[in-house]
């Protein structure tokens, strides 16, 4: 994981002088801090070549202007408080898309249409992450000069845009409404098993939670922006655990899938329901319950021969989930383990723009369209 590797890297000194105590209970992760571009090249340069030495992916980084900005999805941003995150993504994906019919007519994937979407400023479920630390930086500095920037990192391998899972989950936009969708019969149109994607979404077991998908570029910015996605997946509900809580853990065991691992995995949310479904509480699949549940399988002994664990697992759980209407942003415990920062000072904003102008990394690098070169020519003239 993320943070055991730079913890072990700022044990051995090459990193403590940058490092920090974080003050953000949303970011409590590993913190840096850096003053000029020297700073952060050192820092990068440092990171990228202590992480070469172990497999693990690709570091990937994000620039904000304002360091309290969370890692959410612009879907998740522009939602209204009484509206499904869901249905509005359906709403807007359609509208576009009917708009502008010639734009997706070669389109093959829906993975495609969702990232030419977030590409012309239509919200979706993608976050914007780049492979190039520069332009992580740049974006950190652009705007609001008076607020501290922030550069969140991660190390992920990258899916790519035609994986079954990644245009199973970019299908979701096109159906109106997901009330009650079983997981299995979702996943059958796209030969996905309930444990392909739940091992994908919940577990670190592959290094491939959170989702990291690159895309096709579509264009020069695309391109000079090294732009990769991170995809967010819905909401899912366990429906043993409506039964559960209506028979107090007692009887029924043997229907409708309720099974003895309940009491254990979900003792914590029986106690606190974190979503309501009707008039039933409803308690959703995260990390910690799904690993729970794995390792419960996992021990069982009554399984027919021949099995492997994947086939016993999808046997036992058959029917039991079912996809939920709003979409699932990051777990705090993913941004806690799997990401870490570099604080950018507000001060230093303007100084490290023109560090970065100075290399090559301007607005008419990140944006490389007729007008703004246009207007990078006329500033170096008046």
């Amino acid at each position: 994981m993320l943070e055991f590797d730079l913890n072990s890297i700022i044990k051995k000194g090459s990193l403590k002088s940058f490092s920090v105590a974080s003050t953000d209970r949303y970011y409590d992760h590993t913190t840096f801090k850096i003053e000029s571009l020297s700073d952060y090249i050192q820092l990068v340069e440092t990171l990228s070549f202590s992480f070469s030495k172990n497999p693990g992916g690709d570091l990937l980084y994000r620039g904000m202007a304002d360091s309290q900005w969370w890692l959410l999805p612009s879907i998740l941003r522009n939602s209204g408080k009484n509206r499904k995150t869901y249905a509005l993504e359906h709403d807007l994906a359609v509208s576009f898309l009917s708009e502008m019919p010639d734009l997706f007519s070669n389109t093959n994937h829906n993975f495609e249409k969702l990232s030419k979407m977030q590409h012309f400023g239509i919200p979706t479920r993608l976050l914007d992450f780049t492979q190039n630390p520069l332009v992580a930086l740049y974006f950190a500095c652009a705007e609001h000069p008076s607020k501290q920037g922030r550069v969140v990192f991660t190390r992920s391998w990258l899916s790519h845009f035609d994986e079954p899972i990644v245009e199973c989950i970019s299908s979701l936009f096109l159906i109106p409404y997901l009330l009650n969708m079983p997981l299995d019969g979702w996943l059958e149109k796209s030969n996905l098993s309930v444990s392909d994607y739940l091992f994908k979404v919940y577990t670190d077991l592959h290094d491939t939670s959170p989702l990291f998908v690159k895309p096709i570029y579509l264009d020069r910015r695309m391109e000079a922006q090294k732009s990769v996605f991170l995809l967010f997946h819905n909401y899912i509900r366990d429906t043993a655990d409506i039964k559960y809580y209506h028979y107090g853990g007692k009887g029924e065991k043997n229907l409708a899938h309720l099974s003895e691992d309940l009491e254990e995995i979900y003792k914590e949310q029986i106690q606190a329901p974190t979503l309501s479904f009707g008039s039933s509480p409803c308690f959703v699949v995260d990390k910690m319950s799904f690993e729970r549940l794995a390792d419960f399988y996992r021990a069982k002994s009554n399984w027919e021969e021949g099995e492997s664990f994947s086939q016993k697992f999808d046997r036992a759980v058959a029917s039991r989930f079912v996809l939920e209407d709003d979409i699932e942003p990051l777990e705090l415990k993913d941004i806690w383990f799997n990401f870490a920062s570099i604080l950018i000072p507000a001060k230093k904003k303007r100084k490290l723009l023109m560090e970065l102008q100075y290399i090559g990394i301007d607005e008419a690098y990140i944006y490389p369209d007729v007008e703004h070169i246009a207007k990078r020519v006329k500033k170096h003239f008046y």
